[in-house]
């Protein structure tokens, strides 16, 4: 018996657009739960409340100091999250397709869906600056191309 076996399935190389394409086509189908913590109740406090998936994705894929451009505009972490929280609102993993652009200088995907809701189709082009961090490859600069829109 081989070792491969026992392993499991191989990631893919952190530079390659394989790797963005899978951090990013599983962050965007990963639920966000907004909540504001309970008050305590006579003061017995109720719990952490629901696991937001999409946040703690979030902060396991980016670098603590992460930044990014938005149809060019330059974001921090936070400007960031937001415009992949209003991309995931439009996302719909049921009819995305991913395009790894080979030949660039870093991890580059290009991916296109069909919009919830309205029909209409999408398009973003996105690339990543990775860094280790943590004992992980992380995204440290992610760049998203595409019509503005998609980022509000």
């Amino acid at each position: 018996m081989s070792d491969s076996a026992s392993t499991g399935p191989a990631q893919p190389d952190p530079s390659s657009p394989e790797h963005l394409q899978q951090m990013l086509s599983t962050l965007l189908a990963s639920p966000h739960i907004h909540f504001n913590q309970p008050h305590a109740i006579g003061g017995i406090r109720l719990g952490h409340g629901p696991i937001d998936l999409f946040s703690t994705r979030f902060t396991n894929y980016f670098t603590h100091e992460a930044t990014g451009s938005v149809a060019g505009t330059e974001v921090d972490k936070e400007g960031l999250k937001q415009a992949l929280l209003a991309l995931q609102k439009k996302w719909d993993p049921e009819n995305a397709q991913f395009v790894a652009q080979e030949g660039a200088l870093k991890p580059t995907t290009r991916f296109m869906w069909t919009q919830k809701n309205s029909g209409d189709q999408c398009e973003v082009t996105a690339a990543a600056d990775m860094k280790e961090e943590g004992g992980s490859y992380r995204i440290n600069h992610l760049t998203l191309d595409g019509d503005e829109s998609l980022f509000s």
